[in-house]
Protein backbone atom coordinates (compact mmCIF):
# COMPACT_ATOMS: atom_id res chain seq x y z
CA UNK A 1 0.00 0.00 0.00
CA UNK A 2 1.16 3.52 -0.75
CA UNK A 3 2.18 4.98 2.66
CA UNK A 4 0.77 8.38 1.71
CA UNK A 5 -2.62 7.72 0.10
CA UNK A 6 -5.32 5.07 -0.13
CA UNK A 7 -8.23 4.74 -2.56
CA UNK A 8 -11.21 4.28 -0.22
CA UNK A 9 -13.54 3.36 -3.08
CA UNK A 10 -11.36 0.38 -4.07
CA UNK A 11 -11.03 -0.70 -0.44
CA UNK A 12 -14.80 -0.36 0.10
CA UNK A 13 -15.58 -2.60 -2.88
CA UNK A 14 -13.12 -5.22 -1.59
CA UNK A 15 -14.47 -5.15 2.00
CA UNK A 16 -18.10 -5.40 0.89
CA UNK A 17 -17.23 -8.53 -1.08
CA UNK A 18 -15.40 -10.03 1.91
CA UNK A 19 -18.24 -9.16 4.32
CA UNK A 20 -20.83 -10.79 2.05
CA UNK A 21 -18.87 -14.08 2.24
CA UNK A 22 -18.17 -13.94 6.01
CA UNK A 23 -20.65 -15.62 8.42
CA UNK A 24 -20.24 -12.63 10.77
CA UNK A 25 -21.25 -10.34 7.87
CA UNK A 26 -18.25 -8.06 8.36
CA UNK A 27 -14.63 -7.70 7.24
CA UNK A 28 -11.94 -5.24 8.28
CA UNK A 29 -8.60 -3.92 7.12
CA UNK A 30 -6.13 -1.90 9.20
CA UNK A 31 -4.77 1.09 7.31
CA UNK A 32 -1.11 1.87 7.87
CA UNK A 33 -0.11 5.35 6.74
CA UNK A 34 2.94 5.43 8.99
CA UNK A 35 1.46 7.06 12.11
CA UNK A 36 2.82 6.17 15.53
CA UNK A 37 -0.41 6.58 17.57
CA UNK A 38 -3.26 7.27 15.16
CA UNK A 39 -5.08 4.09 14.13
CA UNK A 40 -7.29 3.76 11.09
CA UNK A 41 -9.42 0.74 10.25
CA UNK A 42 -11.87 0.27 7.39
CA UNK A 43 -14.76 -2.07 8.19
CA UNK A 44 -17.19 -3.46 5.63
CA UNK A 45 -20.58 -4.84 6.64
CA UNK A 46 -23.20 -6.83 4.82
CA UNK A 47 -26.78 -5.89 5.77
CA UNK A 48 -27.29 -6.79 9.44
CA UNK A 49 -23.57 -7.06 10.16
CA UNK A 50 -22.52 -5.45 13.39
CA UNK A 51 -19.90 -4.61 15.95
CA UNK A 52 -21.54 -5.82 19.17
CA UNK A 53 -21.42 -3.68 22.29
CA UNK A 54 -17.88 -2.64 23.16
CA UNK A 55 -15.98 0.26 24.77
CA UNK A 56 -14.12 3.01 22.98
CA UNK A 57 -10.35 2.66 23.59
CA UNK A 58 -9.75 6.41 23.18
CA UNK A 59 -10.84 9.35 21.09
CA UNK A 60 -12.44 8.12 17.88
CA UNK A 61 -14.60 9.11 14.93
CA UNK A 62 -16.17 7.10 12.17
CA UNK A 63 -16.90 8.14 8.61
CA UNK A 64 -19.45 6.24 6.58
CA UNK A 65 -17.86 5.68 3.18
CA UNK A 66 -20.80 3.70 1.75
CA UNK A 67 -24.21 2.70 3.01
CA UNK A 68 -26.14 3.43 6.19
CA UNK A 69 -25.32 2.34 9.76
CA UNK A 70 -26.96 2.63 13.16
CA UNK A 71 -24.74 3.82 16.03
CA UNK A 72 -26.19 3.12 19.48
CA UNK A 73 -25.15 3.94 23.04
CA UNK A 74 -26.96 4.02 26.39
CA UNK A 75 -30.46 4.69 25.09
CA UNK A 76 -29.42 6.95 22.21
CA UNK A 77 -29.41 5.77 18.60
CA UNK A 78 -28.54 7.66 15.43
CA UNK A 79 -28.45 6.62 11.80
CA UNK A 80 -25.32 7.70 9.94
CA UNK A 81 -25.29 7.76 6.13
CA UNK A 82 -22.51 7.79 3.54
CA UNK A 83 -20.59 11.05 3.56
CA UNK A 84 -21.18 11.66 7.27
CA UNK A 85 -18.67 11.74 10.13
CA UNK A 86 -19.76 10.89 13.69
CA UNK A 87 -17.98 10.95 17.05
CA UNK A 88 -17.71 7.52 18.63
CA UNK A 89 -19.31 7.61 22.10
CA UNK A 90 -16.97 7.30 25.08
CA UNK A 91 -19.08 4.59 26.70
CA UNK A 92 -20.31 1.21 25.60
CA UNK A 93 -21.73 1.38 22.09
CA UNK A 94 -22.53 -0.76 19.05
CA UNK A 95 -22.67 -0.39 15.27
CA UNK A 96 -25.17 -2.14 12.98
CA UNK A 97 -25.33 -1.97 9.18
CA UNK A 98 -28.80 -1.21 7.84
CA UNK A 99 -27.59 -1.99 4.32
CA UNK A 100 -24.23 -3.02 2.83
CA UNK A 101 -21.92 -0.41 4.36
CA UNK A 102 -18.29 0.57 4.84
CA UNK A 103 -17.00 2.75 7.65
CA UNK A 104 -13.60 4.26 8.23
CA UNK A 105 -12.72 4.28 11.93
CA UNK A 106 -10.03 6.71 13.07
CA UNK A 107 -8.90 6.36 16.68
CA UNK A 108 -6.29 7.81 18.99
CA UNK A 109 -5.85 5.41 21.94
CA UNK A 110 -5.65 7.11 25.32
CA UNK A 111 -3.20 6.03 28.03
CA UNK A 112 -4.76 3.60 30.49
CA UNK A 113 -7.51 2.49 28.12
CA UNK A 114 -7.41 -0.89 26.46
CA UNK A 115 -9.07 -2.20 23.36
CA UNK A 116 -12.10 -4.34 24.11
CA UNK A 117 -13.61 -4.65 20.63
CA UNK A 118 -14.88 -7.87 19.15
CA UNK A 119 -12.04 -10.21 18.21
CA UNK A 120 -9.43 -7.44 18.41
CA UNK A 121 -11.73 -5.10 16.50
CA UNK A 122 -11.98 -1.46 17.29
Amino acid sequence: MDPIALDLDVMATYLLGQAAENPQRRASQRIDLGHQQLRMTAIGFDTGGELPEHRNPGEAVLQVVRGLIRLSEAGRTIEVAAGTVARIPDGVHRVEALEPSVILLTALPLPGRHEHGPQGGH
